[in-house]
């Protein structure tokens, strides 16, 4: 009879040892679980954030290009009107060159 009570005591002991062994490994598989999760929505921040930053990125690049084209239309339209004016100095220049001599020419006609 004395055994009854050891053996008792024993089997209790071994179930709460066994039942406390799978409840934590219950308990770290949950842990595991809510880790996993926890990481997969830090990623899934960090991607959202990356698409973000390319999509920022993109449009700045866009907006650059299109000003380096009005940029280089502006120093085009700037090259054109200085070879105008160029044209137009030249042509001044030559129409007084001309004035000039038919004014002396009239001079020598009118003292003949």
């Amino acid at each position: 009879m004395n055994l009854r009570p050891t053996v008792i005591i024993l089997i209790i002991s071994a179930f709460s040892f066994f039942s406390l062994e799978v409840y934590s490994q219950d308990a770290s598989e949950a842990t595991q679980k809510e880790q996993v999760k926890a990481q997969n929505d830090r990623n899934d921040a960090r991607m959202e954030d990356a698409k973000k930053d390319r999509k920022n990125t993109k449009a700045a690049a866009k907006e650059a290009s299109r000003v380096g084209r009005e940029a280089d239309d502006a120093a085009k339209q700037s090259k054109n009107a200085l070879k105008s004016e160029q044209k137009a100095q030249k042509a001044r220049k030559a129409a007084n060159k001309q004035s000039k001599k038919a004014e002396a020419a009239r001079e020598k006609s009118d003292r003949n």
